[in-house]
């Protein structure tokens, strides 16, 4: 019996995603530590995580206006590619620590994470029909949550027992991290077309750039959106705690509770 391609489509997804964010998932839930560790090094070096993080969710939130009219001219898997290269670009940045760097890398990933996500959904949905999204969905985040495990193990093991995170340590878990995120990108690079269920490829429809904003506008002005986005506001605020306070403040005051 001849596999499902559109299930091939979505596996290949999901393990792509999975890669290139077990990379950034973990950079983010370190990012605060290192830096201070780089600082105690480096007297010269000011930058700081959370504003660090700021600057990336900041871009992120403004660049998801654009993602929209991008991918209508890039298409979902090029825009993708675009993604996570951005993603790893990021990464890469602490190998050679740098003010200035830190803060661009920060922006340029803000961009990439604005048309990553947006191509993901898009290509998810050209590769489903209503009897499969809520499938692929599914299939496709558990996958993806398999990020937030593999590599916070690895740091754990790397980092037990140290207070101070030596420039060693960092050089050899960033460059686990950049290669990881290389992998991501070499498996969303070996996406294909979206297919029909009788196989047939789906075209790109190209509604233009403009057009492409203006229905985002719509939609964001719709009552549907209007009542989402109280939940999608505390999502935000809540996910960002847990992935870039909380376990700072673990790492830094040492105790659980009170």
């Amino acid at each position: 019996m001849e596999l499902d391609k559109r299930m091939i489509n979505i596996i290949v997804l999901g393990i792509g995603f999975m890669t290139a964010f077990t990379a950034f998932q973990t950079c983010g839930n370190i990012e605060k530590i290192v830096l201070d560790s780089i600082r105690k090094d480096d007297p010269s070096f000011t930058g700081d995580g959370y504003i660090s993080l700021a600057v990336l969710y900041a871009v992120f939130a403004v660049c998801n206006w654009g993602a929209p009219s991008f991918i209508s001219v890039a298409g979902p898997r090029l825009s993708m590619v675009i993604g996570s290269l951005c993603y790893g670009f990021f990464i890469a940045s602490f190998l050679a620590p740098s003010n200035v760097l830190l803060y661009i890398a920060s922006g340029v990933v803000g961009f990439g994470a604005a048309i990553l996500w947006a191509a993901q959904g898009s290509y998810l949905t050209l590769n489903s029909d209503s009897a499969t999204i809520q499938r692929n969905s599914g299939l496709f985040w558990a996958m993806f949550q398999v990020s937030m495990f593999a590599g916070n193990i690895f740091v754990t093991l790397e980092f037990a027992g140290k207070s101070h995170i030596d420039a060693e340590s960092r050089t050899l878990v960033f460059t686990v991290l950049t290669s990881l995120s290389g992998l991501g990108v070499i498996l969303i690079v070996c996406l294909r077309p979206a297919v029909r269920q009788d196989g047939e490829l789906v075209s790109h429809q190209n509604a233009g750039p403009l057009e492409a904003f203006r229905t985002s506008f719509k939609l964001f002005t719709s009552r549907n959106m209007i009542l989402l986005s109280a939940m999608f506001f505390y999502s935000g605020l809540e996910s960002r705690f847990y992935s870039g306070v909380y376990g700072a403040t673990i790492r830094f005051t040492q105790q659980l509770g009170a």
